[in-house]
């Protein structure tokens, strides 16, 4: 079975050698990777064209950011299953094997694993256990009691993406076919991506750290926090209403409903923005029932940051 791994590349010059390197070296060996350069203003693709092996494939493109320069790599894969990885990570030689056994022992459609989160330097900071630890802090603050006290994987997207990075997902074609790629979003095109496959296809982790998530001081997460904050809400907006459909609050009962009302409470944050995010959750809803796509703020950069503005000035 092919598999296609896609690597959207960007001034990682550092990096981006021995993250190519990672997907070649997979036991999986029947794989290509297509790496897509954003537009690098260093050497990232003079010494990526260094490797040879005949199962790379390098485009170059102008700058259109990360969720573009994926999309790109995932139209060109030939391969039965899909994959990405982020050209500052690293997947263990035994990634691919073990998502694909995995994937079929749960019949699933996309799967995950524990990471392994790295420094600048590669030096290991922290194992990440899905939803089960290193959760944000203001969810810690609520104690064991929230979604990841469970094991539901899709309630579990809810308080945030524990799958952290596109480089932890590898996922079969008809998930690409049915949902498509990447949204136009800046920081959270994972979560976004994560949330849309969640509410139709089942999805599955490996319960061991099958990748290193270096996290460094040129992070996109880390250069611009208001807009950050306004993808959070969008997303969150966005996706509450699919699970409306979902046994959010199903149970009959008193006392299961008072339990499920508290793990909501402290599960879905808003990051203090909750006039905001009630404003976006009725533009969308109104916009929705005229027929507008959910992606209509995403798309009109004047549009969008009328709404960043107001984030500003709360």
């Amino acid at each position: 079975m092919l598999v296609s791994v896609v690597m959207p590349s960007y001034n990682h010059a550092k990096y981006c050698v021995q993250a190519a390197q990672s997907v070649l070296d997979q036991s999986h060996e029947r794989l290509e990777l297509i790496v897509i350069d954003d537009g690098s203003k260093d050497e990232s693709v003079a010494l990526l064209r260094e490797i040879d092996d005949p199962r790379l494939r390098i485009v170059e493109q102008e700058n259109r950011g990360a969720h573009a320069a994926i999309n790109r790599g995932l139209e060109m894969a030939r391969g039965d299953y899909l994959a990405v990885i982020n050209s500052d990570d690293i997947f263990d030689p035994r990634r691919i094997e073990m998502c694909l056994r995995q994937l079929d022992a749960d019949q699933a459609d996309l799967v995950c694993s524990w990471i392994r989160v790295v420094d600048d330097d590669g030096a290991e900071k922290g194992i990440k256990r899905g939803w089960r630890n290193m959760r944000p802090g203001w969810a810690s603050a609520s104690g064991d009691e929230g979604y990841w006290s469970g094991d539901d994987f899709a309630l579990n997207l809810l308080p945030s993406n524990f799958v952290s990075t596109t480089s932890n997902m590898l996922f079969r074609r008809r998930v690409f076919e049915r949902i498509g790629g990447m949204r136009n979003l800046r920081f959270a095109h994972d979560w976004d991506f994560m949330l849309r496959v969640a509410a139709e296809f089942r999805c599955c982790e490996v319960p061991v750290p099958l990748m290193n998530y270096r996290i460094h001081g040129s992070n996109t997460i880390s250069s611009n926090r208001t807009w950050m904050l306004f993808e959070v809400l969008w997303v969150l907006a966005v996706h509450l209403p699919r699970f409306h459909a979902a046994p959010l609050f199903a149970e009959v009962s008193p006392e299961s409903i008072e339990r499920q009302v508290r793990l909501f409470y402290n599960s879905v944050h808003v990051q203090g923005c909750d006039k905001l995010f009630w404003v976006l959750m009725t533009y969308l809803g109104s916009r929705r029932a005229a027929g507008a796509p959910e992606t209509e703020l995403l798309d009109d950069a004047r549009l969008r940051q009328a709404f960043i503005d107001l984030i500003e000035a709360e």
